[in-house]
Formats: structure tokens, C-alpha cells, sequence
């Protein structure tokens, strides 16, 4: 005889099932005393419905009932997935007694009362019938586990590792031998993805780290190249038209022959058109302008300030903390700036103080550009598609400006001459460097992306000793390293980075249309 609920173990809930009010009450009285938790129903219809509402362990079910009988339950019950396991006991005073318990086996019921039992006997029969269920319960959970933990194993064979992939901990949390086994699989799983985590950053930081000297090398050609076009006698805002169209055709080209070109949306339109406005139009128009005027060198000097502009934006909106490091390293920089600005100031007039003036926009454009880039950067568009359609636009917002102030009236038929050459090798070096940039951006964000400052001018004044022979005083160089001892401060956190990566690490990135 199986006993009734041990102590520490949930009362069964049974449902009675009987168009009885007599037989009803015997039976919930009887199933109360053995210490489960009786519920009734007065015919097969709102038998069912109690049923699948879920949560019942057994049924006690009459056979004899109006509207759906005994056997059209049982039959209910066997084509529901859910309720196929509950097992049924059928109750009834049926005269073909013997026939009507084999058609209910047959049906799916477990056992047999009548309907004068013996409480022993309905103690018994019911408790091993609900033994059977749990040892069915019991066993679909094992099963159920055992498949998470083999589709886990197929996942890691795979290589789909990460924080939220292989989820058993509560198969491991089983005080059986599976659930050590799923324990043991935890583990090595956690480290296998600690180490991978590890490598992922590591490969991240050096794949950042080369784009940034990569995009340096480039961006800092250009104040040398664009010198040299102006001692060629280039007309600046002609210059900034053709070397932006030029960047547009090599970067819209690329796209093209690979099917990359954008197809943007209502809410995109103004995203690129203040990326025009920075990149296209301002940086490049500032730039050539004031490579007539200043030296390339100090123009890649005064390019540093952006790695501070990013800082000071991100710790104002709280992207990134505040430390007495960064602050530190910001007061290092800026006494750098501060002093490598006095070296140029130094004699200087009025008109050479407001050029300096306005080559601060060239850092400034360059950091709002990365902060720009880093929220708002359509990932569903191809990096060269999107900075070719960039220059499009800038270079369809110039070209009326040029025409109206007459820059385009010296132009000569086009001639592979010294100008000429300079234009193309300014805007293939933009096209790429813009490519880089735009990846770099996505890669490590605008913080890290600022790194490239310098780069840049380390970079800006190497091409301008090699290009145009220009040399630097020792002031300037002993404010250029404050300069970079104060970036180094400034720097984004390697913890920071690991948060981005962490987050990134699982994520498929969905390939781009």
C-alpha cells in the first residue's frame, strides 16, 4: 500500500469527475482524508475545461454522465499532449462492468473502482498511479535536461560560446549524476569563454590600435599635401570640391561593384548631411584654407586638442568616468597645448592669432564627428557606401558656393599636372582614411577612435619635415610629448572596453543588405 504524501512533499491535486452530488462528495471526502487536495466537476464538459486549465495530478472520472460521458473524456485527454500523462482512474457502477473496464483501458485509463470501493483500496490504486506519474514527470525532466545539455554541447562544438549561450544552471543545480555532469560542462564552458573573451580583446585593441595609426598616417598627409597645393597656386574651395568628388567616385565605385550602395531612410537624411557638414565641408574647407597660411606641422599639432574635445564631451554627459587620472592627464595636455601655442603666438599679429583661432575647428569638427559617428552610425550600411555618399553630399552643397564666388573660373581643361596629381592623392587618401575612420569608430567607439590624434600629428609632422623641410623649435617638441603624456592619461579604460566587447562577444551581427 503506498503511503500518503511524505512530509516536505506537495499534496497531489486531484480532479473528481461525476454527475453525481452524492458520488462527488464521497469521493472529495475520500481523497481529502488519504492528505490530498481534492477539486470537482459535475459532468465531462467542465471536467475538461478544469483540466486544461492545468495543475492536476490524477482524475477520479465517472463514466455514466450527461452532455460527455466517461469515455469521451478519456478520449479528449488522449489526443491533448498535455494531458495524456495525467493518469485516470475510471469510477462507475456500469452493469457490463468487465467490458466497460477494458474499453476504458483502452481509452487510456490507468485503473478501476467501483463505485462501492474500499478507501483501502482507492488509497492504494491511486497512490501507485500517482507514483507512476511522478516517476513520468521524473523522467521527462532527466530527458529534458539531458537534451539542454547536449544541444549546450553542440552549441560549444560549434563555437557558439558566450555569457548567455550555454544556459544549465539549473540542470546543474540536480543532485544526480547529470546534474554534476551539467556542473562540470559549466565550468570548462566559463573558462573556454573567459579565454576566448580574452583572445576576442586582445585581437579587438590590436585591430583598433592599427587603424589608428593607419588613419593617422593618412589624415596627417593631408595638411603637407594640401600645403603643397596651395604653393602650386590650387584655388582652396575648387581644391575641397574636387578632392571630395574624387573621394565620392572611389568610395561609391567600391560600393557599386560590390552591390553596397545605401538605400537610405527619412531619419538618415540628417545624420549625413551633419556629417557633410563636419567632414566635407568644415574640416576640409578649414584645412586647405589654412594650409596657405600656416605650416603643416602646426596644423598637425593643433589636431591633438581633438583627443581632449572627446574627453571633456564624453565626461560631461557621463559616456565615460571622470578620474583623477583623466583629469590629471587633461591638465597635462592642455599646459602642452597652452605652451605649444605660446611658441606661435610669440610675435605673432592679430591675423595670425585669429588663424590659429580658427584651426581649433578642425579638432573640434574631427571630435563631434566621432561622437556623432559612435551614436548614430547606421550599421545597416556599408562603411564605404556611406562615406562615399557622405562626400556626394558635401560635394553637392559646395559646388554652388564655388560657382557663385568664381572658383571654378581659372579651371583649365584637366591635365595630369602637379595640381592635378596632389587632388587625386588628397582624395584617395581621404577616401580611405574616411573608410578606416568610420570602422575604427564602430570597432572601439569615439573615445578610443580620438587615440588617432597622436598619431596624427606625430604622423602630420613627419610628412611636413619630409615634404616641405619644416623643423620644429625644442619648445615645441618638449610641448608636443606633454601633449602625448597627457592623451596616454586620457585614454579610454581597458575596462570600458572589455564591457563593450563583452556585450558584443555573443551577438551575430546580421550581415548588411
Amino acid at each position: 500500500m503506498t503511503p500518503p504524501p511524505e512530509v516536505g512533499e506537495a499534496p497531489a491535486r486531484i480532479l473528481v469527475i461525476d454527475d453525481s452530488l452524492f458520488g462527488r462528495k464521497k469521493l472529495v471526502k475520500a481523497v481529502a482524508r488519504l492528505g490530498h487536495r481534492p477539486d470537482a466537476a459535475e459532468d465531462g464538459v467542465s471536467g475538461l475545461e478544469m483540466l486544461r486549465s492545468g495543475g492536476f495530478d490524477a482524475v477520479l472520472l465517472d463514466i455514466v454522465m450527461p452532455r460527455l460521458d466517461g469515455f469521451d473524456v478519456l478520449r479528449a485527454m488522449k489526443a491533448d499532449p498535455d494531458l495524456t500523462d495525467v493518469p485516470v482512474i475510471v469510477v462507475s457502477s456500469l452493469d457490463d462492468e468487465t467490458e466497460s473496464v477494458v474499453r476504458a483501458i483502452h481509452l487510456g485509463a490507468v485503473d478501476f473502482l467501483p463505485k462501492s470501493f474500499d478507501p483501502v483500496i482507492l488509497e492504494a490504486r491511486l497512490g501507485a498511479s500517482l507514483a507512476r506519474k511522478r516517476f513520468r514527470d521524473h523522467e521527462r525532466d532527466y530527458f529534458r535536461a539531458v537534451e539542454r545539455l547536449t544541444r549546450a554541447a553542440e552549441l560549444v562544438e560549434h563555437g557558439s560560446i558566450g555569457a548567455d549561450t550555454v544556459q544549465v544552471d539549473d540542470v546543474a543545480e540536480r543532485n544526480d549524476a547529470l546534474g554534476r555532469l551539467a556542473a562540470v560542462f559549466r565550468g570548462m564552458v566559463s573558462e573556454i569563454y573567459e579565454r576566448e573573451l580574452r583572445l576576442k580583446r586582445t585581437i579587438r585593441m590590436l585591430q583598433g590600435s592599427l587603424l589608428v595609426i593607419a588613419l593617422g598616417i593618412l589624415w596627417g598627409l593631408m595638411p603637407a599635401l594640401s600645403r603643397l597645393a596651395a604653393g602650386a597656386g590650387a584655388e582652396p574651395l575648387a581644391l575641397v570640391v574636387q578632392i571630395n568628388l574624387v573621394a565620392a567616385l572611389l568610395c561609391l565605385g567600391s560600393a557599386a561593384l560590390r552591390r553596397r550602395l545605401p538605400r537610405l531612410g527619412r531619419g538618415e537624411i540628417g545624420y549625413f548631411l551633419t556629417w557633410a557638414a563636419l567632414n566635407g565641408i568644415i574640416q576640409k574647407i578649414a584645412i586647405v584654407e589654412l594650409a596657405g597660411h600656416l605650416e603643416a606641422t602646426m596644423l598637425s599639432l593643433i589636431v591633438t586638442v581633438q583627443g581632449f574635445v572627446v574627453f571633456a564631451i564624453a565626461a560631461v554627459t557621463r559616456v565615460e568616468r571622470t578620474t583623477p587620472r583623466r583629469l590629471a592627464g587633461l591638465g597635462v595636455g592642455l599646459v602642452g597645448v597652452t605652451a605649444m601655442l605660446f611658441t606661435r603666438l610669440a610675435g605673432a599679429d592679430m591675423g595670425q592669432i585669429v588663424l590659429l583661432a580658427v584651426a581649433l575647428l578642425i579638432p573640434v569638427s574631427i571630435a563631434v564627428e566621432g561622437i556623432l559617428m559612435a551614436a548614430r552610425q547606421p550599421t545597416h550600411i556599408d562603411f564605404t557606401a556611406a562615406f562615399g555618399l557622405m562626400m556626394a553630399l558635401s560635394t553637392a552643397v559646395l559646388v554652388p558656393a564655388a560657382w557663385l564666388s568664381g572658383a571654378f573660373s581659372d579651371l583649365a581643361p584637366w591635365e595630369p599636372g602637379r595640381i592635378e596629381m596632389l587632388t587625386l592623392a588628397m582624395g584617395a587618401a581621404t577616401a580611405v582614411g574616411g573608410v578606416i575612420g568610420c570602422h575604427l569608430v564602430q570597432v572601439a567607439g569615439a573615445l578610443f577612435a580620438s587615440q588617432s590624434a597622436y598619431v596624427k600629428t606625430v604622423a602630420g609632422i613627419m610628412w611636413g619635415s619630409l615634404l616641405l623641410d619644416e623643423r620644429l623649435s625644442a619648445l615645441t617638441w618638449g610641448s608636443i610629448a606633454l601633449i602625448l603624456v597627457g592623451l596616454y592619461l586620457v585614454g579610454p579604460e581597458m575596462r570600458d572596453a572589455t564591457v563593450r566587447l563583452n556585450r558584443s562577444f555573443t551577438a551575430r551581427r546580421k550581415p548588411r543588405e
